[in-house]
């Protein structure tokens, strides 16, 4: 019987990257690129792209499936009244994820963390909920932190989003990976709880912004550098 082995699985947003930006200005950035594919007024765009971000929210709240780039994509333009046409919805994605690629900012210490546990035998997994799997692998390239991944576990492919357990055992079937000699680090209550579902060590980091949930993590720490010792002992 194989051995499964230890894995480090972590987070992207809130952890590895956070915007360079307020969220508020990332998100009029948004819009901005929006609006000018769009040929619309600024004020009108932004209205229908923050209404789609919500029932979005909605969505993934009740249901825990995600809603991807073009999903968001299409409830923005029916808020508009514009029909979804395929080639308008393909020009607005790359528009939509125009800052996702170039605001975010890395996480300091963050490839000293991934190469200390390539180094200690980690196999290591991006597990994030995402809009676009595509674009989250142009975004790891600019920052050259896409060699360190073993596997990539992004809910716009899987359908699910943490905390569901489906995403969970997508992880661990598919990177063939321990929970119980794995760790998770992400900045969310989603990740603490779907991770400990499965016997997982929680790290949560602070070093973007403060944690505010309710279940209680193995760690905390606001530098990445700290985990490096977990990693070790």
């Amino acid at each position: 019987m194989l051995s499964l082995e230890k894995g480090l699985l972590v987070d992207l947003w809130g952890t590895l990257f956070y915007p360079s930006v307020s969220l508020e200005e990332y998100h009029l950035r948004r819009a901005e690129c929006l609006s000018r594919v769009l040929g619309l007024p600024l004020e009108s765009v932004y209205e229908a792209y923050m209404h789609a971000r919500r029932l979005s929210d909605a969505v993934r709240a009740w249901s825990m499936r995600e809603v991807d780039v073009v999903g968001e994509v299409v409830m923005m333009l029916a808020k508009l009244g514009v029909e979804p046409e395929r080639r308008l919805v393909e020009k607005l994605v790359e528009a939509y994820m125009t800052p996702y690629v170039n605001l975010l900012q890395v996480a300091e210490g963050a490839a000293e963390l991934l190469e200390s546990a390539r180094e200690a035998g980690y196999k290591i997994v991006l597990a994030s909920n995402t809009l676009s799997s595509k674009h989250t692998v142009l975004l790891l390239r600019r920052a050259g932190l896409y060699s360190y991944f073993d596997f990539m576990a992004l809910s716009d492919s899987i359908g699910f989003r943490k905390p569901h357990p489906r995403f969970f055992s997508h992880v661990i079937l598919g990177a063939g990976i321990s929970p119980q000699r794995s760790i998770f680090l992400g900045d969310e209550e989603s990740d603490v709880v779907g991770a400990q579902q499965f016997g997982m060590t929680t790290v949560v980091y602070t070093g973007f912004h403060e944690y505010k949930g309710s279940a209680k993590p193995s760690f905390a720490t606001s530098r990445l550098l700290d985990v490096i010792g977990l990693l070790r002992g």
